[in-house]
């Protein structure tokens, strides 16, 4: 019960929140601050008494009260249980090529990156992993003799299961291919044997400290070795970063203040450079460890692209599209996808624009890093959150009648960025 002027309200529904970056646990904080006293909101910390009828846990994945938000209608979640089928990329790559098989008109066609699913976990077995990729073989075997590397095949190395950059690498020839899982698995022996067992973060990943030779399933995609280049951001390398909102059992929205993140070397498509990550990869997280890393130059609004409006509108329509149809072939793998009626995520999605501006999704991820948007563009992510927050209000937490006149105008405020692209029974929204 919460005073109220000159009455006493009642809270109808009550938020935990627990995040590990603080910077993330603040600005959530922040924002359901606008609701009370109908939501009243706790921390880890505080010792849970409300008489609120209805709890959303607001949490880490590792923290949520599964079997509760399982049982209960009246308890609510900030992820879904199973989505290993969207956030794993060999699942994600499996699932798009079913649903790729069965539609053949879809962006997904030519907005993915040829894929390849591979099992490797010793060194021996490379021979028989590459069997199930001959492809990438016959690409590697045709290199030979091509000197022009914007002529040459190349392709991206990824473990399924890790993130931020880790164990990514760009390769063109099987020596080359070879040289890196090497310095993978014998840089892991060097570190000795362990018996702790590997074990995956909130983000459905292996940490970047667990050893890359526990990883068993790898990626490999064919390489966009002709990126779109601006003259004025020094012509690197840059990938899009999409914060996506699904809710519920299914809505999927887009939040249109997407950001433009940038490799701090210019890019040259030459087969001798293939080893500079600071050309090829435009992680932030791997730019901040480095001296001299300057936040302006790495992060920046895609809206403020010195590109055409026209242009740039033609590439966020191709990304909802293509988000649209992602979620549609995953959501139909009900062993890998299941989107829970009480349940709401956030992910970050990844895309690389080619020169002909193509637009190709590259991976997705749950949890996503929002620090690395930076302190200078902030209010994206106070954006975004304020809008998941009052999704989850409208759709989960408040009923119609609490909703005052002042607090509806808010929360349409809040949504104003949010576009649909997909709603549940496979309903195309773009």
């Amino acid at each position: 019960m919460t005073l109220h002027g000159d009455k006493v309200t009642a809270a109808a529904a009550a938020v935990v929140i627990e995040m590990d970056e603080p910077y993330v646990q603040t600005i959530l904080q922040n924002a359901f601050s606008k609701y009370a006293p109908l939501i009243e909101t706790h921390t880890a910390e505080d010792k849970l008494s409300t008489t609120a009828r209805k709890l959303m846990h607001w949490r880490e994945y590792e923290s949520i009260d599964w079997d509760n938000v399982h049982r209960s209608t009246t308890t609510f979640a900030s992820a879904y249980c199973i989505r290993k089928g969207l956030i794993r990329k060999a699942q994600m790559a499996f699932n798009i090529k079913l649903y790729t098989a069965k539609h053949p008109e879809s962006i997904l066609n030519k907005g993915v990156p040829e894929t390849w699913i591979v099992e490797i976990d010793d060194i021996d077995y490379l021979d028989e992993a590459l069997m199930e990729c001959y492809e990438v073989e016959e690409g590697m075997r045709a290199n030979e003799g091509i000197e022009d590397p914007r002529q040459r095949q190349q392709f991206i190395l990824k473990p399924s299961l890790t993130g931020r950059g880790t164990g990514i690498y760009v390769f063109d020839t099987r020596e080359r291919l070879v040289e890196l899982l090497e310095r993978e698995f014998e840089s892991d022996d060097e570190e000795g044997d362990s018996d702790e067992e590997s074990s995956e973060n909130h983000a459905g990943l292996l940490s970047s400290s667990q050893a890359v030779s526990q990883i068993r399933e790898w990626v490999i995609q064919r390489y966009i070795n002709r990126p779109l280049l601006i003259e004025s951001r020094g012509n690197r390398k840059f990938h899009i970063r999409t914060y996506v909102l699904a809710a519920g059992d299914l809505n999927v929205y887009v939040y249109r203040h997407m950001l433009a993140l940038f490799a701090p070397h210019a890019y040259k498509p030459s087969a001798s450079n293939l080893d500079d990550q600071r050309a090829h990869l435009t992680n932030t997280c791997l730019q901040a460890k480095q001296d001299g890393f300057d936040e302006s130059q790495a992060v920046d609004l895609f809206w403020n692209l010195d590109l055409p409006k026209e242009r740039l509108d033609d590439l966020f329509d191709q990304i909802c599209r293509i988000l649209s149809d992602t979620f549609a072939a995953v959501a139909s793998e009900s062993t890998s996808f299941q989107a829970w009626a009480n349940c709401i995520e956030q992910f970050g999605f990844d895309f690389l624009i080619n020169e002909d501006y193509t637009v190709y999704m590259l991976e997705a991820n749950a949890y996503p890093d929002f620090k690395q948007t930076g302190e200078s563009l902030k209010s994206v992510v106070e954006g975004f959150m304020s809008a998941s927050v009052a999704t989850a209000a409208e759709k989960f937490l408040l009923s119609a009648e609490s909703i005052s006149i002042n607090l509806r105008q808010m929360m349409d405020q809040d949504c104003c960025d949010l576009v649909e692209v997909f709603a549940h029974k496979n309903e195309r929204k773009w």
